[in-house]
């Protein structure tokens, strides 16, 4: 009985499909592709570096500065001491309990020294910082971090659970002791 497709002999076994004769796979074109190559020029003259047209550059405007000032964050040092506030590490950040995102510069008060807090760590990688964006929800019960969204609260009337004890903060700089919140709970003070 003969096997269509497999030859036998001393060459290693080839399937024959509709698709391939046996050898190299057939390169198969789509009409489109068929088309374009018709219609593309056959050499193109090859365009060299130098003669490429320079295009005029545009003058970029420089990066608005949408941080707190520096009178803000010398306030928001001596205030802090240097110190974070949450276990008194040397902070090496000022950070926003209501941040930037959630309106930017444009939200009332963004930067005023009630909305800052000093804490130690790097971005959302190590320290209290990185904990405050993990536990979103210890943050703003524990006062570091404000609502994105509902009410939008004066900062200056949360308090936080600082180092040493419940404090507010104050847009003139200072910290004020305050008793503990109801449930130990910052966000009662805009729950009421």
């Amino acid at each position: 009985m003969k096997r269509t497709g497999i030859s036998r002999g001393s060459k290693p076994l080839q399937r024959k499909t509709p698709m391939s004769d046996g050898g190299a796979p057939l390169k198969r074109t789509t009409p489109m592709q068929a088309r374009r190559a018709e219609a593309a020029p056959k050499s193109a003259p090859a365009r060299s570096p130098l003669r490429a047209k320079a295009r005029p550059t545009k003058a970029r405007p420089a990066p608005r500065h949408t941080g707190p000032s520096a009178d803000t964050k010398a306030l928001v040092d001596a205030r802090d001491g240097g110190r974070c506030v949450r276990c008194d590490a040397p902070a090496n950040n000022r950070d926003h309990r209501r941040t930037r995102g959630s309106g930017g510069t444009n939200v009332e008060g963004i930067n005023l020294p009630s909305n800052l807090l000093t804490l130690c760590g790097m971005g959302n990688t190590s320290g209290c910082h990185a904990w405050k964006d993990e536990h979103r929800a210890d943050a703003i019960r524990d006062g570091y971090a404000l609502p994105l969204n509902g009410p939008q609260v004066d900062a200056q009337l949360v308090p936080v659970r600082t180092r040493r004890g419940w404090a507010l903060f104050l847009n003139d700089g200072r910290r004020v002791p305050t008793a503990a919140p109801v449930n130990d709970d910052a966000s009662e003070a805009w729950a009421a």
